[in-house]
């Protein structure tokens, strides 16, 4: 689990590049000197958008990992930067990777600055698609749907639709992954031609709840404004809802009620009733939960993740978080009988409140490093108080555990 927002350190040693930049005025370039902190690009040269729109000089290969709309406006940089429309800035500081390029080729060929204005997701694409530079050309002077289909996306007129319709705040590897996957699924294409615009939230519910596109729901999440936690959050609570609705075995007419709400504080509504209607059924009769127990627990608990151990603790843990850990709770069991390895429900505190992880009892012998961040691959959820999500804190605490956890072994 990633937390939306979080820079690695590469992004934080290249947004510190404005501050080695030289603009020559005179030849209309911008000199980056990347030597100190990329050695490997040394100095790194772009002309000016108005040179762009010019020159007829190939389009260098840019690095393209650096994200230039997002530097701070030093000052020659700023001089670099004031030349270009305000609109090709935002456009192109939507997506994760080659804004450079995207630029270089928007300022070059109107085809591509038109598509940035209207379609900049199939602009972008098409740009980072490994063509090179003549093949582009070369597909510019056809219709959308066969650039799309060059690209690898379905060749017709429900994709330029569907991409037209987006309207994204930013482009992450998730959400590039989430728009492929409903281009790819000719039955989630085809559903999203109702909707007459597309933010993260309406495209992430598409791509993980198809069911839902077209709902009442989904119609009335296209029309909010959001953030990245927002969509993390509504994701994470519309799992819990069907998790829920599962562990209940609820027919089909009470699930769709998910569907039927307008907003999500309805959702929540529903989902915090069939969490108590589960805790209801999983109480044993001599478990007396009240506010003593819960207050109990949460003494129990410090700063290190602890294992929590008997239903009682799982209910307890559960109503105080408001989140169902219960559906878990009879594989965990079984698989305690059979010594296999189970998920296992460790909770902590911190001055943010109460954590909870569910996770499996036995950590892998080789963890991945990703961005000098360890990741152990047996994090199934982790949630606060009130249903909520964690934070980089929170991960890092239960990274650490989990590595004292992996040395004990």
């Amino acid at each position: 689990m990633k937390t939306p927002g979080l820079l690695t350190a590469q992004d934080r040693k290249q947004k510190m590049l404005a501050k080695f930049c030289f603009w020559d005025e005179f030849e209309q370039k911008l000199y980056i000197d990347a030597r100190t902190l990329f050695p490997q690009e040394g100095v790194v040269t772009i002309i000016s958008w108005d040179n762009m729109m010019l020159n007829a000089q190939p389009i260098p290969n840019y690095p393209s990992y650096f994200k230039m709309m997002g530097w701070s406006n030093h000052p020659q940089f700023s001089d670099w930067r004031k030349q270009i429309p305000k609109w090709v800035q935002d456009s192109c500081a939507l997506f994760p990777s080659h804004q450079m390029t995207l630029l270089h080729y928007a300022g070059k060929y109107p085809q591509v600055f038109e598509l940035l204005d209207h379609a900049p997701m199939l602009a972008w694409r098409l740009v980072t698609s490994g063509l090179e530079e003549p093949e582009i050309v070369a597909l510019l002077s056809g219709k959308r749907a066969q650039i799309a289909q060059s690209i690898g996306w379905p060749g017709k007129a429900e994709t330029i639709k569907f991409l037209t319709n987006l309207r994204l705040r930013w482009v992450t590897k998730e959400i590039a992954e989430q728009i492929e996957t409903c281009l790819l699924d000719e039955q989630r294409l085809n559903a999203l031609q109702t909707l007459p615009r597309i933010n993260s939230m309406a495209l992430s519910l598409a791509a993980r709840f198809p069911e839902l596109i077209g709902s009442k729901l989904h119609h009335a999440l296209a029309q909010l404004p959001c953030r990245p936690m927002q969509c993390q959050s509504m994701l994470a609570l519309l799992e819990d809802a069907y998790r829920a609705a599962e562990f209940l075995q609820y027919s089909d007419d009470v699930v769709d009620k998910i569907g039927k709400c307008r907003y999500l504080v309805e959702v929540s509504e529903l989902y915090q009733a069939w969490l108590v209607e589960a805790i209801n059924q999983s109480r044993d009769a001599k478990i007396k939960q009240h506010g003593a127990t819960q207050k109990h627990l949460k003494q129990r608990l410090t700063t290190e993740p602890q294992v929590m151990h008997g239903l009682d603790d799982w209910i307890t843990l559960t109503q105080i978080q408001q989140h169902i850990w219960l559906t878990e709770y009879i594989a965990h069991e079984e698989a305690l009988k059979q010594t296999k390895n189970q998920g296992i429900l460790v909770a902590w505190k911190d001055e943010e409140g109460i954590w909870a992880a569910l996770t499996y009892a036995h950590l892998p012998e080789s963890p991945q490093v990703t961005n000098n961040v360890m990741e152990m691959n047996s994090i199934l959820r982790v949630r606060g108080l009130e249903n909520s999500l964690p934070g980089a804190k929170q991960l890092s605490t239960l990274h650490l555990w989990q590595a004292s956890q992996l040395r004990q072994e």
